[in-house]
């Protein structure tokens, strides 16, 4: 059980927030933090060599619970563990320097953390939105300790951009491990949960958005290798008390990367033709048809016969033939449908 957290003269809650380019952005994300209805916040940002007008903009504040600072470029796991030593709270939020924030999620949070000690991690649902803020889909997860446990082995299921987690949690398991690469987050979450309990607010919260740039094939296989390499050293630590990554040298954490998911022209291919598709539905949710057609037409090329294509092809087609508002009740009927038989 983890006790009250007294804060002294420390503000309650550390944002933190590494960006990297992200001119287009980061304005709406500033202030979708500055708009929060709780206001004992600082707010961390963290420059990682931005190339573009992300310094200037970040400049432009003069909100003295921004605490801005800059770096050559690291990446990702090496700014947030910078992040978490600039932190002073007990009380550490996260943010994405291209998401929304709802205004009152930091109070929502902060109010059940409150009120439930012995949650260490705690996320909500939340929603994609596109380049234009158009939500393409509503995201629901497990909301209790045991549901997220057992999800934690086949998903991720916590938003990163939006968890809220206690000082108390990084003290006792660590913070961002950087071997493990685009799943840093995943890794962390399932530290976590070997010594705290997890929840999910069943509300939404946050606005996560996706862009069809953002999304490469190869960080995409990395992310795939990466998952696999957290549930191998998760099971390692069930099994030993400890796992084996600070152990590994470089050869032989690539060589167990290796094995976990081969990098075959099959595999590659399976990982490009679920890339193309997820971009077409993301295009086809937001009402691009163009853009939607021709992400179909990549994931037609890489697996003809998968059924997703074909079930995707007969949505888009149904959009061009019928008039508006019927496309508007059939679109909001699959969601509906998709939202019974797949939990989102």
């Amino acid at each position: 059980m983890i006790g009250p957290d007294g804060q002294g003269n420390r503000p309650r809650v550390s944002v933190i927030m590494p960006v990297y380019n992200e001119e287009r952005y980061v304005r709406q994300a500033v202030d979708s933090i500055l708009r929060q209805t709780f206001t004992d916040f600082e707010f961390i940002i963290l420059d990682d060599g931005s190339t573009d007008g992300t310094p200037d903009i970040l400049r432009s504040y003069a909100d003295p619970r921004i605490r801005v600072f800059s770096q050559p470029n690291a990446g990702l796991s090496p700014s947030l563990n910078r992040c978490l030593s600039l932190a002073s709270a007990r009380y550490l939020a996260r943010m994405d320097g291209n998401d929304v924030s709802d205004p009152e999620r930091l109070r929502t949070q902060v109010e059940f953390l409150d009120g439930h000690p012995e949650v260490g991690l705690l996320g909500a649902y939340y929603e994609n939105i596109d380049d234009g803020g158009r939500t393409v889909k509503r995201y629901t997860y497990p909301t209790h300790h045991e549901e997220i446990r057992r999800a934690l082995w086949s998903d991720c299921p916590m938003c990163h951009s939006l968890v809220m987690f206690r000082r108390a949690c990084i003290d006792a398991v660590g913070g961002y491990r950087e071997r493990i690469g685009p799943a840093e987050d995943y890794d962390l979450w399932f530290r976590i949960s070997e010594r705290f309990r997890l929840s999910n607010i069943p509300r939404s919260l946050h606005q996560v958005r996706v862009t069809p740039t953002g999304i490469t094939l190869a960080r995409r296989f990395d992310q795939l290798r990466a998952a696999l390499l957290v549930r191998y050293l998760a099971q390692e630590r069930q099994r030993l008390g400890c796992d084996s990554l600070d152990r590994l040298a470089d050869p032989e954490l690539d060589s167990l990367l290796e094995r976990l998911l081969p990098r075959t022209p099959r595999n590659v291919r399976r990982v490009a033709h679920s890339t193309a598709l997820y971009l077409s539905e993301v295009s086809y949710g937001t009402a691009d048809y163009p853009c939607a057609a021709r992400r179909l037409l990549e994931a037609v090329k890489l697996a003809p016969w998968h059924l997703r294509n074909w079930s995707l092809a007969w949505r888009l087609l149904a959009c061009l033939l019928l008039p508006a508002d019927v496309t508007r009740r059939l679109k909001t009927l699959y969601r509906r449908v998709a939202h019974v038989e797949g939990g989102e």
